[in-house]
């Protein structure tokens, strides 16, 4: 790894760490698409960001640990994890295609993924089927096989029930953490060592994620969650349209 990408690796984990402690959302959706337009491979990527991504969800997980209920959310992970071998399996059929295609594949995930959080109107319910927890799981394992992006219908089913933050962020983390590691295994045994070298990557910038906690909690506490958001999904909807539009633009 060259160290004009390292550094890009470390700015835009130190910047989704930002966004995440600030906004409560948004690293992988900002993250993943930025380090594949700086140079890395889509695996490498989905694996740097998952490891980087578990550190904030494990302290976050040990801080909200007398909120966990176990058996709302491990069936959740349990179906996602049984889809994420597919989503690699597409994600292998991604890799073969031009690097532009890839950057653009993913700006349109993220462009997709920021409409449905946009557009998608929540209204929570005092009992919701157990099928809705198995249809949200199969999409997140899915999406974060393909794409390492396997939030957004995790989300949306947490927040259709009428929990306390505090349990709806710790069932979000719990089972993030859980499928991680099987994540990565997926990514080793499909693309070989370079996975496990950039989950490596991923650990080591642990320190960078941490330290991009201190000002993202700060700018959480100056500033409204209402405006927060809608700075996150423009700073996502740029992200997404230049990822789109940039072979374009060179071409030009």
């Amino acid at each position: 790894m060259s160290l004009i990408l390292l550094l890009s690796a470390v700015t835009i984990v130190f910047l989704g760490s930002i966004l995440q402690s600030a906004a409560g959302f948004a690293f992988g959706m900002f993250a993943i698409p930025l380090l594949i337009l700086s140079g890395f491979s889509a695996y490498e990527a989905i694996a740097i960001i998952s490891v980087c991504g578990t550190v904030q969800t494990i302290m976050g997980l040990y801080a909200l640990r007398q909120h966990i209920q176990l058996k709302s959310a491990i069936t959740v992970a349990a179906t996602a994890a049984l889809f994420l071998p597919p989503g690699v399996l597409l994600l292998s059929r991604i890799q073969l295609l031009e690097p532009m295609r890839i950057r653009q594949l993913f700006g349109v995930i993220v462009l997709a993924a920021l409409l449905v959080q946009m557009i998608w109107r929540i209204k929570p319910r005092t009992y919701l089927h157990p099928a809705w927890g198995v249809v949200a799981g199969s999409l997140s394992g899915f999406m974060s096989g393909m794409s390492g992006m396997g939030g957004p219908p995790l989300v949306i089913w947490v927040m259709s029930h009428t929990w306390s933050t505090e349990r709806t962020k710790a069932t979000l983390w719990l089972i993030f953490t859980i499928l991680t590691p099987i994540q990565i295994i997926m990514l080793y045994l499909r693309f070989g060592t370079l996975a496990f070298i950039a989950a490596g990557t991923g650990l080591a910038l642990a320190p960078v994620v941490l330290l991009g906690m201190i000002p993202g909690m700060w700018l959480g506490k100056q500033i409204g969650k209402p405006l927060l958001r809608r700075i996150s999904y423009i700073i996502l909807l740029l992200i997404s349209v230049y990822a789109i539009v940039q072979p374009y633009i060179n071409i030009s």
